[in-house]
């Protein structure tokens, strides 16, 4: 028997959340975020089909408020995400599964919808993006100058053609490695709730992040991506730097989880590590920690592959 409550909640929920992004700044972005979240739970909890009925009402209600574009943003992103990480709890994958489904769906989505597009209009992406990126710099830099802000024009008058150039071409692996991201927040929260109230839900695989470690065997798609930078200049090199910004992202978190075992054996309290991680990925001390997550793989500083060699 299909449950009202439950189902009306996740969408007030999802819409409320999707709208702050829309008209509050900052912090509503920020909560913007956690988009998928309410899905997730209805998904993992009630089954698939108050998921689907869930995010279909959300967009029909978008769609009513913003028009067709905020319905299609909505499904596209946030419910393609829900869907992916729903899914991957369902199905007890690891929590990198789940988030790299969740985070890669909406990825491929609008790679197709993007491809599709251009090829009917016969048209490069690629040339369209940075004309509109120069485009819209060039409008802001009047508009600033405008409203007496000569110092902000200025600085977005120095933003170089070359700057943007490369900034396009590297845009697919940024966007990938944000969307993962933002799906292992997502996917973060969505099971700590489910472990306090799990209701129907399956209990989700959890792991503390201070004992997370991405699959050892990742490790060749970064030696693959490293070795293409090596090429010469071209496709295949920025194919290579896009692959080394997802895997950035990934090694990253294990550098974190690494820092934050040796936080916690210390005895540092929950909030005291998470203000300490914020300063240190704050700092330059970032690319030391992303080297630390790539150098674990070999050293294992937290001795946890033991167990399952021994095995």
């Amino acid at each position: 028997m299909m449950k009202y409550r439950p189902l009306i909640t996740a969408v007030i929920e999802t819409t409320a959340l999707f709208v702050a992004g829309v008209v509050v700044p900052v912090i509503g972005q920020l909560a913007a975020l956690f988009t998928p979240v309410p899905l997730v739970l209805l998904y993992a909890r009630q089954g698939r089909m108050q998921g689907f009925i869930a995010l279909a009402a959300s967009c029909l209600i978008a769609g009513l408020l913003g028009g067709w574009q905020s319905a299609a943003v909505l499904f596209f992103t946030f419910g393609l995400m829900a869907l992916g990480i729903a899914e991957g709890m369902r199905r007890r994958w690891r929590p990198e599964a789940a988030s790299l489904l969740g985070g890669l769906l909406p990825v491929a989505a609008a790679a197709v919808a993007i491809g599709l597009y251009f090829l009917h209009v016969h048209k490069n992406p690629v040339t369209v993006i940075e004309e509109y990126l120069k485009s819209s710099l060039a409008e802001a830099a009047s508009l600033y100058t405008q409203m007496g802000f000569s110092e902000m024009s200025t600085r977005l008058s120095m933003i170089s053609d070359p700057f943007i150039h490369h900034l396009v071409r590297l845009l697919p692996g940024i966007i990938a490695a944000t969307s993962i991201f933002q799906a292992a927040l997502c996917y973060g929260l969505a099971g700590l709730i489910l472990s306090r109230a799990p209701g129907n839900a399956v209990p989700p695989v959890r792991m503390p992040l201070a004992q997370w470690h991405a699959p050892d065997v990742w490790v060749w798609g970064l030696i693959a991506g490293l070795a293409l930078i090596m090429t010469p200049a071209g496709a295949a090199r920025y194919t290579g730097w896009n692959i080394a910004i997802v895997y950035a992202v990934v090694y990253l978190t294990q550098g974190v989880a690494i820092v934050d075992h040796y936080l916690a054996k210390a005895r540092i309290r929950p909030f005291m590590r998470g203000v300490l991680h914020t300063i240190i990925l704050a700092l330059p001390s970032i690319v030391f920690v992303i080297a630390l997550g790539v150098v674990d793989i070999w050293a294992d500083f937290r001795k946890l592959r033991k167990p399952m060699q021994a095995g």
